[in-house]
């Protein structure tokens, strides 16, 4: 029976490196182009509210805090006029 190459097996193309997974909140384009592209995507944008700027993050949490009250205050008062 004659070997057949199989890419999947070759140890010498599959090769991991230890230690070099990164935190997508610290990524960085190593280009203009890059940037651009991580820009419009949201990569560089806040996802927590520990990475926006301290002078605001008080602002934004009482926001949320209004946003969120109202939504289940006007999810009572539609249950309250449908069912009384």
């Amino acid at each position: 029976m004659e070997y057949k190459y199989n890419p999947f097996e070759d140890k010498t193309i599959h090769t991991t490196q230890p230690g070099n997974i990164s935190d997508d909140s610290d990524r960085q384009g190593f280009n203009d182009v890059i940037k651009h592209y991580d820009a419009v995507n949201g990569f560089q944008n806040p996802k927590q509210l520990n990475q926006f700027p301290r002078s605001i993050r008080q602002i934004i949490r009482w926001a949320i805090i209004l946003y969120v009250s109202t939504f289940f205050g006007y999810i009572i008062y539609s249950i309250i006029i449908n069912f009384f």
